[in-house]
């Protein structure tokens, strides 16, 4: 009786989290006609034809429903990176680089994928900015909002270590360091919006570019080092995209 029990419980947990996932999927089809500003607990609902109330069965507020989208956001973001990782290594294998120079590699390809993501995940890249630059929700979404920032760091982060760890790069807090580099790259991409006032000031690619390396130089990395591994990722970059579609889910 124990493990019927059981059983019916988790078919009951199972419809509830495909309902949740309905929601989600359809603030994510609000999203993409109009935008993050666009959802709206009635527009989801609408979307789905369905009454405004049943909605906050699942997602007490718009914060909550907007933490729960952007967590998927970041998941993606993630995935993505996840897939590029191992084609960048790949090449590194290739080309039989040192140590050294394959972590400064890696970390001017991050600063490269970033601003692809931008691009190719779109709608992804702009609930994780905000998620960055937005206030804070009610208290019950602030758990979920940090466990989605340390997601966004760890790469970066675990990059910044190792070069660090190979005398690349100077001793440093660098989970500092992974906020401050992915929310300037944030706030530099937002330069693309005003490129048709003057297409060379506001080339929000080539400011991008140049952060990551006067970064990279700042903390301690050689600028002819920086300027080799520039090179390769422009070589990356040409045999395939830096942010790769993720893959879709198993099942």
């Amino acid at each position: 009786m124990v493990h019927l029990t059981l059983v019916k419980d988790d078919r009951r947990e199972r419809a509830r989290e495909k309902k949740r996932q309905r929601f989600l999927d359809a603030a994510s089809r609000v999203i993409d006609r109009d935008g993050v500003e666009g959802v709206t607990m009635q527009a989801v609902a609408d979307e789905l034809d369905c009454a405004v109330g049943t909605i906050y069965g699942y997602f007490p507020s718009k914060a909550a429903l907007l933490g729960a989208l952007t967590a998927e956001a970041v998941g993606l973001l993630r995935g993505s990176l996840d897939r590029a990782l191992p084609t960048w290594d790949d090449y590194l294998d290739q080309q039989g680089l040192d140590e050294p120079l394959r972590c400064l590699v890696r970390l001017v390809a991050f600063g490269g994928f970033w601003q692809a993501a931008s691009v190719v995940l779109r709608d992804e890249f702009e609930l994780q900015r905000s998620l960055l630059s937005d206030p804070i929700g009610p208290r019950e979404d602030e758990q979920t909002a940090l466990a989605s920032v340390e997601v966004l760091l760890e790469v970066p982060r675990a990059l910044l270590d190792d070069a660090a760890a190979v005398l690349v790069l100077d001793a440093g807090e660098h989970r500092g360091r992974a906020l401050s580099w992915i929310a300037a790259l944030d706030g530099i991409l937002l330069l693309e919006r005003r490129s048709a006032l003057d297409r060379h000031l506001f080339r929000a690619g080539h400011l991008c570019r140049t952060l990551t390396q006067d970064l990279l130089v700042g903390w301690g990395a050689d600028r002819r080092d920086v300027d080799i591994a520039v090179a390769h990722v422009e070589r990356l970059a040409a045999e395939g995209p830096l942010a790769p579609p993720p893959l879709p889910p198993e099942g």
